[in-house]
């Protein structure tokens, strides 16, 4: 071991003594990397419809459950978008197949976040969403109370 050490001391030493003495240009002496990765694609991109299509084909699978729903659920609100009414439907079906109340809440805070000062947003999505609300006989989070901070 201490001789690997003392022999990268003897190589850098050399190596140093090789640039000072100008033998080689300091200019000359850089590293390029030898390979590129490019994290880019020339793909096509996806359209609105496909990608609605995809989470919605997401959440009715028939081997979800609550982790899966977590990890999807978590992937969507890390978009940069607002999810459509419809991928919120979808999510609060998938909520219902797995018997979790307690989740099909949890649906609300992430949307209302991505909403942030955006009331019309949320609103809208409300409104979309109050029949599938009533069929499931869910209320929302401002109806069961749960926006209000306790004293």
């Amino acid at each position: 071991m201490f001789r690997s050490v003392l022999r990268l001391a003897q190589v850098s030493t050399r190596f140093n003594q090789i640039v000072s003495t100008k033998v080689v240009p300091k200019q000359a002496v850089s590293f390029t990397p030898v390979s590129v990765k490019k994290y880019s694609s020339s793909a096509v991109a996806v359209t609105d419809e496909e990608h609605t299509a995809a989470w919605i084909s997401f959440f009715e699978r028939k081997d979800l459950d609550y982790v899966i729903f977590k990890i999807g659920f978590m992937n969507l609100y890390h978009e940069d978008s607002v999810p459509e009414p419809a991928i919120v439907q979808a999510a609060l079906y998938a909520c219902r197949r797995i018997n979790n109340l307690p989740l099909a809440m949890r649906v609300y805070f992430p949307i209302q976040n991505k909403c942030d000062d955006r009331q019309d947003i949320y609103d809208y999505i409300i409104q979309e969403l109050r029949p599938s609300l009533d069929d499931l006989g869910l209320k929302t989070v401002e109806e069961y109370g749960l926006d209000q901070v306790l004293d």
